[in-house]
C-alpha cells in the first residue's frame, strides 16, 4: 500500500473517490510541481529562445509526441514533423520536436536521430531526452502541434496556440481533463495548409471560455506545490521541515548538447520571390521590394501547394544530383569560392543546364551573381537583418533580375528592399551589374 497518493487537483480527488473511495484517507492534492516550474519559467522566454537558436522576430513551433502508436510519431500518415518544416517558412519559423523519453529508450537514441535526419539536417531541434529543454522550449514557443500526452496539456495551461496533429480518444479516460482537451482543440486538417490552421488558432483560443476553464484543471493549488510536497515527505519521514521557504526549482537555460551533424554542403531550398513596383519609402533607389520565403527541399512531396512559382536553390556539389541538375540558383560557399576568374557564364550553363544564377559567397552575406551570358551581378547588404544570408540575398538577386523586362546593363546600380516573408525587419540590398 502507498504511504501517500499524489494528486494534483481536487477534481482527481472526486475521481478517486468515485473509483476507490478507501483509498481517499491516503490522497493528497500536492497541484503540479510540473505547471508551476514552467509558469516560473515564463519570465524567462527572452532567454530561452536565445539558447534554442531563435533569431529575433523567428516563431518557434514545438511539435510534442508521446509514446506509442497513438502518439504523433506513431500514428500512420501522420507526417506532422516532416510537414512542419516543409510547409513553414525556414527564415520565419524554427521547428522543436519534443519526443518523449520512452519514445527514444524503447526504440534507442540512434533509432531516433536515424530516423528523424533528414529532418535535422533541414534545420529541425532534436533536444536530448535526458535534458529539460523541452521545459524550456514550451516558455519559449508560440505554437504548439500535439496529442494526448502530457506536454500538450501543459502548453494549453500556458495559453500557447495549440493544434492535435494526433490524438485518439480511446486513449484517454472518459471526462477527464485530457478528453475535455481532445474534444476541444482542433485537429489537424490534411486538407488546409498547416500555417492558417496554427494562425486560427492563435486568433480564437485565448478568449476561448472552455479552454479557459480546461487551463485550470491541471492543477488546483498553483505555486504551491513545492510547500505541499515538501511538508509531505518531512511528515512521512517524520523529520522537521527545513526554515526556509520550499520554491521552485528554475528551467536551466538548455545547453548546446549533441547537434544535429552538420553538412558539408548547403541543404536545397525551394524559394518563392514575388517583386513589388518601386516604393520610394520602402526601397531608395526604385528597386522594389522583393518578399522571399525558403522550404527545405527534402522535406517536399510532389504537388506542394505552396511552392507555386518557386525557384529551386542547392549546392553545386551537393551529392544528392537531383538538386544542382534541377536548380535555377547555385550556391557556393565562401570556403569553396571565389570561382577561377576564367570561369565563363557559358561553361557554367553547360555544366549545370537550366541553372539561371550562380551566387559565389561574399563578406557579409553578400554574393557575386554570374549569369550564363556572362554579367556579373555584386550583391551587399546595405541594411543586414538577423536573418539575412548569402542564400537569400541569392535569390532576391534571381527574383529581381526575371521580373525585369529589360536585362540590366553594365554599370547599372538598385537598391531593393528584401523581406522574410511576414518578418518584421527587412533588410536592403544594392546591386552592381558589372
Amino acid at each position: 500500500m502507498p504511504a501517500a497518493i499524489v494528486l494534483s487537483h481536487d477534481e482527481q480527488l472526486r475521481r478517486l473517490a468515485d473509483g476507490c473511495p478507501e483509498a481517499v484517507p491516503r490522497a493528497v492534492v500536492a497541484g503540479d510541481p510540473c505547471l508551476d516550474q514552467l509558469r516560473a519559467g515564463l519570465s524567462f522566454r527572452a532567454a530561452y529562445r536565445r539558447a534554442l537558436g531563435l533569431l529575433p522576430g523567428q516563431r518557434l513551433v514545438v511539435v510534442s509526441s508521446t509514446w506509442g502508436r497513438d502518439s504523433v510519431l506513431g500514428t500512420p500518415g501522420a507526417d506532422v514533423l516532416r510537414r512542419a518544416l516543409a510547409e513553414l517558412p525556414a527564415d520565419e519559423f524554427r521547428v522543436l520536436a519534443a519526443v518523449h523519453p520512452n519514445a527514444w529508450y524503447g526504440h534507442g537514441a540512434w533509432q531516433i536521430r536515424h530516423w528523424l535526419a533528414p529532418l535535422t539536417e533541414s534545420g529541425m531541434l532534436l533536444p536530448a531526452p535526458e535534458s529539460e529543454t523541452w521545459k524550456a522550449a514550451l516558455c519559449a514557443a508560440d505554437f504548439l502541434i500535439g496529442d494526448h500526452g502530457s506536454l500538450t496539456m501543459y502548453g494549453t495551461a500556458l495559453g500557447i496556440p495549440c493544434v492535435l496533429g494526433a490524438f485518439h480518444d480511446s486513449a484517454v479516460a472518459r471526462d477527464s481533463p485530457m478528453d475535455r482537451l481532445g474534444r476541444l482543440l482542433p485537429r489537424l486538417s490534411r486538407a488546409v495548409p498547416l500555417l492558417p490552421q496554427l494562425l486560427h488558432a492563435a486568433r480564437t483560443q485565448p478568449d476561448d471560455p472552455a479552454l479557459a476553464v480546461l487551463r485550470q484543471s491541471v492543477s488546483s493549488a498553483p505555486g504551491e506545490s513545492a510547500r505541499r510536497l515538501r511538508r509531505l515527505f518531512y511528515t512521512w519521514l517524520k523529520l522537521p521541515e527545513p526554515g526556509h521557504p520550499a520554491a521552485t526549482r528554475a528551467i536551466p537555460v538548455p545547453s548546446p548538447g549533441p547537434a544535429a551533424p552538420r553538412l558539408p554542403h548547403l541543404p536545397a531550398a525551394f524559394v518563392t520571390a514575388t517583386v513589388d513596383e518601386a516604393d520610394d519609402d520602402a526601397a531608395p533607389g526604385g528597386g522594389g521590394t522583393v518578399r522571399i520565403r525558403r522550404f527545405p527541399a527534402s522535406a517536399q512531396r510532389a504537388q506542394s501547394r505552396h511552392l507555386a512559382d518557386a525557384h529551386l536553390a542547392a549546392d553545386p556539389d551537393d551529392p544528392d544530383p537531383r538538386w544542382p541538375r534541377s536548380a535555377d540558383v547555385l550556391l557556393v560557399p565562401a570556403e569553396r569560392g571565389p570561382l577561377p576568374d576564367e570561369v565563363s557564364g557559358s561553361s557554367l550553363a553547360r555544366r549545370f543546364p537550366g541553372c539561371g544564377l550562380v551566387a559565389v559567397e561574399e563578406a557579409g552575406h553578400g554574393c557575386t551573381a554570374l549569369f550564363g551570358d556572362g554579367a556579373r551581378l555584386h550583391v551587399r547588404w546595405a541594411a543586414r537583418p538577423a536573418w539575412a544570408s548569402f542564400a537569400v540575398a541569392a535569390s532576391a538577386a534571381y527574383a529581381w533580375v526575371r521580373s525585369d523586362a529589360v536585362p540590366p546593363r553594365p554599370g547599372t546600380r538598385a537598391r531593393l528592399t528584401v523581406r522574410a516573408g511576414d518578418h518584421p525587419e527587412a533588410g536592403l540590398v544594392e546591386f552592381t551589374v558589372r
